[in-house]
């Protein structure tokens, strides 16, 4: 065989057979070796005194991607650390280790830090000098640090500047999601200083603003001015996520003025107890959007009030009208004591009425993929039309629909009536809260095992499956078969697959249904 040959076989080998494949001769652990070793992962509990503690010699030519757990015991309490003087910065993520030894990885492109925190490590991080370091990586193109905070502190020998700068594509800093209404969430002891976090993001994405392409940031630690403050040729994707300030929602839209090449602008806000999050553009603010090429849009808690819908840019492909984090994860979580949908989240979801006028306000005839999360009212039949009229290029559909209160049934028949004309749709699917993605057979349905949780002799589980059947048998039936001409294949001609989308709170009369389609 050939070099390319043996190189193709090796990719599509399962790693297990690639490892036994090494330890046959030279040549094939040579061929094996830049495949096995391209993405390691190394938890890290202490600091390790000598670069062969950390990773053997022999693999650092082939690592591309490196994958580090930051499983230091200094979170909590640092007072007899032999790493750090302050619980807040890992002593173990040390400078050393980014700025002499990660350098001489060769293919090294892809750094990501990650922790699993408790209540009380929340707030734990790297220091100044660690980002520093791994910024400086010369063949460093993506950076992901994911609940670890990035500079929650700095000391007074930090000096906030970068000698020389990788020319890094993709910088993610994500924290924790929202969490559940049930969740009781316990105060930190030591909080991060957002402000040291700010001064730090600054100088770092100052430096690589020239090469950035995609941003992630959590919205306590956004500073906001560094965009007025450079250019920004590269960049394409910004993604914000948390729970904004009043500063921030303020002042967003006219901090993304300043990338004008921005194709996607992700922000993923949370809402507090019976408000949202707050509106982007008021009636005052009336001017035209300041990203004109804008062809993504992911907003969630949407506000009838926000002016921001009357002047989308006519660029935008897909669109995104949800909740942070969707709302269907109350009803499924196990630790509930109450009806989500009496709850004050749910007031904050918008009615079928409401989402159509919001629609209605938008001129965004190109879209192509459109996602939607709202409350079921009488306003359903007019917000499928009008999605049938402005939406004619429509691919891609998905709906996150919750039931009234005391109503079994999903309009299914209706909602395919109302979305017939869409005959470019390939497959319709969904998957229901089990896990389970059936077939289009409801005998292969029938056979699958009930909800997590239910016993065969439960009654509960009954109700529950014969409700998915009585679904299957309307929309889930393989192709050319068409029972009273009510069915998904008889509306649509090209659809090879049909599965169904149903989310249950765990009861015989659920309150929530959705129905999905894409």
């Amino acid at each position: 065989l050939n070099e390319d040959v043996l190189n193709a076989i090796l990719e599509i080998l399962p790693r297990a057979g690639l490892d036994e494949l090494s330890r046959t001769c030279r040549q094939l652990r040579a061929a094996c070796m830049p495949i096995l070793f391209r993405q390691c992962f190394q938890l890290m509990q202490i600091r390790p005194e000598d670069p062969e503690w950390f990773l053997p010699y022999s693999i650092w030519s082939h690592i591309q991607s490196l994958v580090i757990q930051d499983g230091c015991f200094d979170k909590i309490d640092a007072t007899e650390s032999e790493y750090t003087d302050n619980c807040l910065l890992c002593g173990v993520l040390a400078q050393s280790l980014f700025e002499q030894w990660l350098p001489r990885m060769p293919r090294l492109r892809s750094i990501t830090l990650y922790q699993n925190p408790f209540n009380d490590e929340d707030s734990h991080g790297i220091s100044w000098p660690t980002l520093s370091g791994m910024l400086s990586i010369p063949t460093l193109r993506t950076l992901k640090i994911d609940r670890l905070h990035v500079c929650p502190a700095l000391r007074p020998s930090d000096e906030l500047y970068i000698v020389s700068v990788a020319p890094l594509a993709s910088f993610e800093y994500l924290l924790g999601k929202p969490a559940l209404s049930v969740i009781i969430e316990w105060p930190v002891l030591v909080k991060p200083d957002y402000a040291a976090e700010m001064k730090a993001l600054s100088t770092a994405l100052g430096a690589v603003h020239e090469s950035l392409e995609v941003l992630s940031l959590p919205t306590p630690s956004v500073p906001i001015h560094i965009f007025s403050m450079h250019t920004w040729p590269r960049l394409r994707r910004l993604v914000l996520r948390g729970e904004p300030s009043d500063s921030l929602m303020s002042s967003l839209l006219s901090g993304i003025s300043h990338l004008p090449f921005l194709k996607s602008l992700v922000l993923k806000f949370s809402a507090t107890v019976q408000v949202r999050p707050g509106v982007l553009c008021r009636s005052e603010d009336a001017i035209a959007f300041p990203c004109p090429a804008l062809e993504e849009l992911v907003l969630t808690y949407p506000d009838p009030a926000d002016q921001v819908f009357d002047h989308l840019p006519s660029t935008l492909i897909a669109l995104s009208l949800c909740c942070w984090r969707h709302l269907y994860h109350e009803f499924l979580s196990p630790y509930r004591f109450w009806i989500p949908s009496d709850g004050p989240l749910f007031a904050l979801l918008l009615s079928s009425t409401d989402m159509c006028r919001v629609l209605c306000r938008s001129q965004t005839p190109m879209l192509v993929r459109l996602t939607l999360e709202y409350r079921a009212d009488d306003g359903d039949e007019a917000l499928l039309h009008h999605i049938v009229q402005a939406y004619p290029r429509l691919t891609y559909l998905k709906f996150i629909r919750y039931r009234p209160r005391g109503v079994d049934t999903v309009p299914v028949v209706s909602a395919v009536d109302q979305l017939s004309l869409y005959l470019r749709i390939d497959e319709i699917l969904g998957t229901h809260s089990s896990g389970i993605k059936p077939a289009c057979s409801p005998q292969r349905a029938q056979a699958a095992p009930g909800p997590p949780g239910y016993a065969s002799s439960d009654p509960r589980r009954g109700a529950w499956w014969r409700r998915v059947l009585l679904y299957f048998s309307l929309i889930a039936v393989p192709r050319g078969c068409r029972p009273n001409g009510q069915c998904f294949c008889a509306r649509f001609e090209c659809i090879r697959q049909v599965c169904v989308d149903i989310h249950t709170d765990g009861i015989s009369d659920s309150k929530l249904g959705t129905f999905s389609s894409h």
